[in-house]
């Protein structure tokens, strides 16, 4: 998989490392100012649409998501859940900045967040219900069908890791090969390339930043889903 240029590349080491770095550094920042803002004066909103009231009004809805799925215990995974949805979303955003390249266009950091996002659903599952509630749970029916059930039933709690990995990785790896196509339309002989290069970079660059935000749902939803 080739990926754009980015400055990390300078580091001497792999790309990937400093940019797992930089968007971690940004999602603790984001979440410091965020906490920040906290307090008495947090509570009466702003008369304008802001940063904040959007970030707010997100988590509002990720947290009624993950009280309808999780159930009362909901609160003890929501930090999991906000650093993972929230790390994702400043990696894909990290493609939108010229020369800067996202951690989550590399499939092994998806790979690594697929990990704890699935693991942490197992271990609370067995937390609540115990080893062998966990064993009847990826075993349900009558017991004699257990042999055949179980590894039917793990197998799919093993795609989660592949699902959640590939998924994020190929809609972020397609979303900015477009972008780098269409920012490549200056090539193109004539007005059609000026065109081409001047308009749909702009939709594209719109349609980028929804991707974004929705890749970013997508894997924090699965991620209550799965817990």
């Amino acid at each position: 998989m080739v990926h754009p240029p980015s400055i990390f590349e300078y580091f001497g080491v792999h790309p990937i490392i400093p940019s797992v770095a930089a968007a971690a550094l940004f999602t603790l920042v984001f979440g410091w100012w965020m906490g920040a803002g906290a307090g008495p004066q947090a509570l009466i909103p702003d008369g304008r649409i802001t940063v904040r009231n959007f970030v707010e009004f997100a988590f509002e809805g990720i947290c009624h998501l993950a009280e309808e799925s999780i159930g009362h215990d909901w609160k003890m995974y929501m930090p999991l859940i906000g650093k993972i949805g929230l790390f994702i979303l400043i990696g894909n955003l990290m493609f939108l900045v010229p020369g800067m390249g996202g951690p989550t266009g590399y499939i092994e950091t998806n790979l690594a967040w697929a990990i704890i996002a699935v693991t942490a659903s197992e271990i609370a599952t067995i937390r609540i219900h115990g080893l062998v509630g966990w064993l009847k749970h990826m075993a349900p029916g009558p017991w004699w069908l257990a042999p055949l059930i179980l590894p039917i039933e793990f197998f799919s709690h093993l795609v989660r890791f592949f699902s959640l990995t590939i998924r994020l990785t190929a809609n972020m790896f397609a979303d900015h090969t477009l972008l780098v196509m269409f920012l490549s339309g200056i090539g193109l002989a004539g007005s059609v390339g000026l065109i081409i290069s001047l308009l749909f970079p702009w939709l594209v660059v719109g349609l980028d930043l929804f991707v974004c935000f929705v890749q970013a749902f997508i894997f924090t939803f699965l991620t209550i889903l799965y817990i």
